[in-house]
């Protein structure tokens, strides 16, 4: 098996009520091959104090980096477009500056990258405890109702980024993505690691405390009211603009794409645009074109039904 370094890609702005728990638990993994390099957007506050006074405190190499200060998602893809990807037996790692990570969260990770070499385009995920901004238990977030694949992955997000380290492959493909093709940096990376015919694992057992407070960019989708937010976004087109980035993506992808990929996405299209309800209905039944549960795939068919996708 082989022996790998996890690169860490961290995206700061104005983190520092929360940053330096989450320094402290990458200090505290008891995977210790890691290097970290910090995208920050222009913080007002000490964020890079506390990184300065966390770098003298540490063994493995740290970079911090000026962000192109358009968001968050612009700065993760922006920490992907400086991450070396030259060199052999590494893993990349997203990282959110308000989270606490479990102290086996990379050794698992790794574990599962060394029993699953032989396979290219890999990324791991895992479940996420919810927590409240005190670290106070609230919840789980939830487990899979599907396997995960392309069909899954151009509908709907089934991870979050900061449990996620994936290989070389995924981050060769997310290099060709421009940002602006993105809805959420995890939800591409999903897109393409499975776009490339790659293995995605979901781990049920959480690795990271995903912290849930008024200055979340993404929170929790747990209970009813989160559910009928999430209708919001159908009703008022938005969903499909969120398509239309998936798609665009795609082609930024180009030839890394895999066969049933292609054809996957050509099915999607036709579905988007057949002229006739009862021809778009019947398309989407003979897809693997799904999300994970039963409220959501009949989100998906209204959606179909009245071209909100």
């Amino acid at each position: 098996m082989q022996d790998y370094t996890v690169n860490i890609l961290l995206a700061t702005y104005n983190g520092g009520r929360f940053l330096r728990e989450q320094l402290n638990s990458l200090a505290q993994q008891t995977y210790q091959s890691w290097t970290l390099l910090i995208s920050d957007d222009g913080s007002s506050d000490n964020t890079l104090s506390i990184v300065e006074a966390f770098s003298r405190e540490i063994s493995q190499p740290l970079e911090v980096i000026q962000g192109p200060q358009r968001g968050a998602t612009h700065n993760f893809f922006h920490l992907l477009q400086q991450t070396n990807n030259t060199r052999r037996n590494q893993l990349f790692a997203f990282c959110d500056q308000d989270d606490v990570w479990l102290p086996n969260k990379l050794a698992e990770a790794v574990s599962w990258h060394q029993r699953s070499e032989n396979q290219q385009g890999r990324l791991y995920c895992s479940a996420t405890q919810y927590v409240d901004e005190h670290l106070q238990v609230l919840r789980p977030s939830p487990s899979l109702k599907r396997t995960p694949s392309f069909g899954n992955a151009l509908v709907q997000n089934i991870a979050s980024g900061n449990t996620m380290v994936f290989d070389g492959q995924v981050l060769l493909g997310l290099s060709r993505i421009k940002a602006e093709h993105s809805v959420w940096h995890d939800w591409t990376t999903y897109l393409v690691a499975t776009a490339l015919g790659g293995q995605v694992f979901l781990n049920n057992s959480p690795s990271t405390l995903y912290r849930q407070h008024s200055q979340n960019v993404i929170g929790s989708n747990h209970g009813i009211k989160a559910q009928l937010r999430r209708l919001i976004p159908l009703w008022r087109g938005r969903y499909r603009q969120w398509c239309d980035a998936n798609v665009a993506a795609m082609a930024d992808l180009g030839d890394l794409m895999s066969q049933a990929s292609r054809q996957c996405l050509e099915d999607f299209q036709r579905i988007r645009y057949s002229p006739y309800l009862h021809q778009r209905l019947r398309l989407l039944s003979n897809t693997n074109i799904r999300r994970q549960t039963l409220s959501g795939n009949l989100s998906l068919f209204m959606a179909v039904a009245l071209q909100k996708i």
